[in-house]
């Protein structure tokens, strides 16, 4: 007798140890990357929304914001908690790990419904171990939210058999979807092709279809989904901000000519989705068994190619974090065929080489992750040091000029944050640069000159000087940087406020407006006149407070932006 070949495959005992042995893995990599994961723009412009709510301040009217506002609501207890402190980011990015495992449960949970607990297990940790989702997921940020609830509704819409219950669960879970991302309306729009594929195929094959029980669960499921976004409209029409919501929300987000064709990018992040989409498309219409589990598979399927080519052929801006809702879709597709694949022709009822396959392509994401988006000794230090430094310079009623909101715990003075639609707007003459107005009307004390259009980054350069990393306050050097002082200076001051002369060497003794200088001073707008008799090098007009607190417009730690611009 022909001994039966010794085949390459994992025990199911030491298969679920191996799976174990991942999720603790992404676990612990989950944590290590609160610390260690370079800080995203976005992360603080959502920190300050969150604090604006804290604070008992109402977004969209009192201050800007361009998302729809649920997580921000539903966080801003948390961070009152933690209070105004300087490592705020790395707080709260502790509060959204939970979200990144409620994704990878719902993964899992759609998995088990569709195929079996085996692969949905392997489903949920290709999903998390993807760099993209796994390095997005770990920033604060809105999409943290966004993705499960998106996924709960999928996981509602592919319970068999599609109830009325189920669809208004669905419906629910993509009204709160809509209260935390206008972006679902892309969502939505797939899950909208994807059910026209599936039940025009049923027409031409003449397959009986439940026109009636379809309308129930069609009604149930806008049921659900018209609930929050009702209640919020409600709640800012009843707070007399309604228009302000429709601003922020959708029409600030309306840009004409706003598309922007990268292909490259575009490419890059859509590539490996759209494969696995496509492989899974294939593996239901050829190799599934089963009508029920061929239906979901191909919904799934059809859903992800359908997000995909909204993403890359019509949404405006296309970033890594929209792959969010994406790649989990896009896993549950792919996961079954690949298994399907690679099972023996004959002879064997179940496993095959996917048992050995899944792991290493898990192991190959992790591996790619620390390539790609390595650990960071000093992650956070820039972002916490520039918000210490603002909380020192700053009293909590006062204005800053901030680009998107990464001081975080004090209002801008200009309205609208300086991200890619109000800078594209301002280019267009949409929004007026009225920067150097609003920071005069104020009279805040810090600046920066971070993505600052034209007009506002030169009123900033000369009554603003930096003393610290990204960190400007009130004053202005006297003279050229590179010069000494000379004998005598006029300057003008457009913000009245208490200033010090400071001398870069020495002890400085001059005469200030004809009278001797003798420490702060109240100057109000209009030219002035400093005579200097000693101290060496270059004089400078700072701020009073910053001086006394320790800040120097001569330190090498007094700069504009710091090399690798994290804005």
């Amino acid at each position: 007798m022909t001994p039966h070949p010794r085949r390459l495959e994992l025990s199911p005992r030491t298969e679920r140890r191996v799976a174990a042995l991942f999720l603790g893995l992404l676990l612990t990599a989950k944590m290590l990357y609160v610390f260690a994961c370079r800080v995203d723009s976005d992360e603080t412009q959502h920190l300050h929304v969150v604090w604006a709510w804290a604070n008992g301040l109402l977004p969209y009217r009192d201050l800007f914001d361009n998302h729809s506002p649920l997580f921000q609501f539903l966080c801003s207890p948390l961070l009152r908690a933690f209070g105004e402190r300087p490592d705020i980011v790395m707080a709260m990015r502790w509060v959204v790990i939970p979200l990144y495992f409620l994704c990878l449960w719902c993964v899992y949970r759609c998995g088990t419904i569709i195929f079996s607990r085996r692969l949905a297990l392997w489903a949920a940790i290709l999903t998390g171990a993807y760099p993209t989702f796994f390095t997005k997921s770990t920033e604060f940020r809105t999409d943290d939210l966004w993705a499960p609830l998106w996924l709960l509704s999928i996981m509602a819409l592919v319970k068999r058999p599609l109830q009325p219950r189920s669809a208004f669960l669905a419906g629910l879970a993509l009204g709160a979807s809509f209260a935390t991302s206008m972006k679902t309306s892309a969502l939505a729009a797939a899950i909208l092709m994807a059910a026209a594929v599936l039940l025009g195929q049923r027409m031409i094959r003449r397959s009986p279809v439940e026109w009636k029980r379809l309308l129930i669960c069609l009604t149930a499921l806008l049921a659900g989904m018209t609930i929050l976004p009702a209640i919020v409209v409600a709640s800012f029409a009843w707070k007399g901000a309604l228009p302000n919501l429709y601003y922020g929300v959708i029409e600030h987000n309306l840009v004409p000519g706003l598309f922007r064709v990268d292909v490259s990018k575009r490419a890059g992040l859509l590539v490996i989705p759209i494969a696995l989409a496509v492989v899974g498309g294939y593996f239901t219409v050829t190799r599934a068994t089963g009508t029920a589990s061929r239906n979901r598979l191909a919904f799934i399927a059809l859903t992800s190619a359908a997000l995909s080519l909204i993403f890359g052929f019509y949404w405006p801006i296309i970033e890594p974090h929209d792959l969010l809702p994406l790649v989990p879709l896009a896993f549950l597709s792919a996961v079954p065929a690949l298994s399907e694949l690679l099972k023996p022709d004959t002879g064997y009822s179940g496993r095959g080489l996917s048992t050995l396959v899944l792991p290493l392509v898990a192991g190959a994401e992790i591996i790619a992750l620390v390539i790609v988006s390595p650990p960071r000794l000093h992650a956070l230090d820039e972002t916490t040091a520039l918000i210490s430094d603002v909380l020192t310079l700053t009293e909590k009623e006062e204005y800053v000029m901030d680009a998107k909101g990464e001081d975080v715990f004090r209002r801008r003075a200009f309205y609208h944050a300086l991200e890619g639609v109000t800078l594209e707007r301002i280019r267009l003459g949409l929004i007026e640069d009225n920067i150097p107005e609003r920071l005069i009307a104020t009279r805040a004390p810090v600046a920066t000159i971070l993505r600052t259009p034209p007009r506002a980054r030169q009123f900033i350069e000369q009554n603003y000087i930096p003393v610290a990393n990204q960190v400007r306050v009130l004053g202005q050097m006297l003279g050229r940087d590179d010069q000494e002082f000379g004998k005598s200076r006029e300057f003008q001051i457009a913000i009245p406020e208490e200033y010090m002369l400071v001398a870069e060497r020495g002890n400085l003794e001059a005469v200030l407006d004809g009278t001797p200088w003798q420490g702060p001073r109240y100057l109000s707008v209009g030219r002035h006149r400093v005579e200097a008799s000693s101290g060496g090098g270059r004089v400078a007009l700072v701020l009073a407070r910053a001086i006394q607190k320790g800040f120097s417009p001569f330190s090498p730690k007094a700069k504009d932006v710091a090399k690798g611009d994290l804005y």
